[in-house]
């Protein structure tokens, strides 16, 4: 009696072992889970617009090269894009890979097909709760207006020797213009932590900053949009 005592008592603790394995699994995965969610500390909408909305947005993206601005500009446009907000990236018009001119900017948004422009650039990066940012002071950078100057102000930040030096964490600088009066419009700052890849952690920073501008009316979704956009040049 006793031996089938101790035969059957060995399964029920290797049952037990093993849900205590999967519970410590499910919550490490939750954990990570949680610290790979993209936020929005801090935004501001401009006085002045609270019935401005865009249908038909430029993406700029401003990174240490190519490949960066690429993957910013791509991410974003297809997030927004799935607002049935038309969003275009910068690139396909401005293939340049150097700073761009404040009049190559005039010249690619002259045709009327975009009633906005979304700039967006990592300002800076942390590593065991330390946070790092870009040498200088970028004051000037997050407010500039018209849009030119902020684009331009932004390209020579991140070009800087050490701006990108650890990348555990990443925070997005975000601002929309307005083209009819070249205003700022919105800004706003958003964070991740230790995303799986950078790839990954760009497109939830994009998806949160899409989340965010749905609900600030910034960008309407549905078929009103899809009406009510004017047509853009491929």
């Amino acid at each position: 009696m006793l031996g089938m005592t101790g035969m059957t008592s060995m399964p029920s603790r290797c049952c037990v072992l093993t849900l205590s394995l999967l519970a410590v699994a499910l919550i490490a995965a939750c954990s990570k889970s949680t610290a790979s969610k993209a936020t929005i500390p801090r935004y501001d909408r401009m006085p002045g617009y609270e019935r401005v909305f865009f249908t038909s947005l430029f993406v700029i993206g401003v990174g240490e090269n190519e490949e960066k601005r690429r993957l910013f500009e791509d991410v974003f446009s297809r997030v927004l894009s799935g607002d049935s907000t038309y969003a275009m990236p910068s690139w396909k018009r401005l293939p340049q890979s150097r700073l761009l001119t404040e009049r190559e900017l005039k010249t690619a948004l002259s045709t009327n097909d975009f009633d906005g422009v979304l700039i967006t650039r990592l300002v800076s990066v942390d590593e065991d709760g330390g946070e790092e940012h870009a040498e200088g002071d970028t004051s000037g950078v997050r407010r500039a207006r018209p849009f030119e100057e902020y684009y331009q102000g932004s390209y020579e930040a991140v070009h800087e020797p050490g701006y990108y030096e650890r990348t555990i964490a990443y925070r997005l600088e975000t601002n929309l213009y307005a083209i009819s009066d070249g205003g700022l419009v919105w800004a706003a700052h958003s964070a991740i932590v230790d995303p799986a890849s950078v790839e990954k952690g760009i497109d939830r920073l994009a998806g949160a900053v899409a989340e965010k501008l749905r609900q600030e009316g910034l960008v309407r979704w549905g078929l009103f949009s899809l009406l009510v956009r004017p047509g853009v040049g491929m």
